[in-house]
């Protein structure tokens, strides 16, 4: 956050991903969105004009929204957006450069300053901070991939969601999201298999991944422990991460 930034009431503001969309919604400041990122699943911004999907976005249908802000996080892809913005005279703020969750919970805190709303957001963050507790460790390996290729390896909010939920990421020896090689999916020997929601006929279902030679022996398939879940719950952090990470340790139980 740029400390030149005045942090004044933005009349019209336009959200470039979908877990800061989420906040200004939650604090109050849905009726100033003019734009939002099209993966935004929150029902009150379904009629709100589209601006592109976060990983594509580009200054001009940004730009034709008028925005007086434009609020985002690490997700909105080209990194550079946010200078392209402010170099054109639209005053754009990457609210979470890191994908932590402590940057997540200073995010919130950003997102109210921006918007006016700082006791607001200052109790958002507090009390989200002390709701994603870590759960019992359970030892049990979790591989969650986005199309049952690409999987999160160290250092992704998938993995630290992982940890929180008290298992081991099956991908750790993976640095970010990457391809991972049928060699490798063998040797992960996963507990647990998740995979984006919206990849389910993709991969065949639960059938398809069952039936890949890579897979078909690990644990997870033996036990039946292959499960489909939205890409927002799984590959970013959010204002219902703690719901997240205790719906990960239960599926370990």
């Amino acid at each position: 956050m740029c400390a030149a930034f005045p942090f004044a009431f933005a009349a019209r503001i336009v959200t470039l991903t979908p877990d800061v969309a989420d906040v200004v919604v939650e604090l109050g400041g849905t009726k100033d969105v003019v734009g939002r990122e099209m993966a935004s699943t929150n029902p009150v911004l379904k009629n709100v004009p589209s601006i592109g999907l976060f990983h594509g976005l580009s200054v001009e249908p940004i730009a034709a929204r008028k925005p007086t802000l434009v609020l985002g996080s690490w997700m909105a892809q080209p990194a550079s957006i946010y200078a392209n913005l402010n170099r054109v005279g639209i005053m754009a703020v990457n609210v979470a450069p890191k994908e932590d969750i402590n940057g997540y919970a200073v995010g919130i805190r950003k997102v109210g300053q921006l918007i006016g709303k700082s006791s607001e957001a200052n109790a958002l963050a507090s009390r989200w901070l002390s709701q994603v507790k870590e759960m019992p460790r359970t030892g049990k390996r979790y591989l969650i991939s986005y199309d049952g290729r690409y999987v999160s390896g160290r250092g992704t909010a998938a993995d630290e969601l992982i940890r929180r939920a008290g298992g081991i990421n099956a991908a750790a020896a993976i640095e970010g999201m990457k391809p991972m090689s049928r060699e490798a999916w063998l040797a992960a020997k996963p507990d647990i298999i998740l995979i984006a929601e919206r990849n389910q006929k993709l991969v065949g279902g639960i059938q398809g991944l069952a039936k890949r030679p890579e897979i078909a022996a690990s644990p997870a398939v033996k036990q039946n422990k292959i499960y489909f879940m939205p890409s927002n719950d799984l590959f970013r952090f959010g204002l219902n991460t703690p719901q997240v990470i205790s719906k990960l340790y239960k599926l370990a139980q």
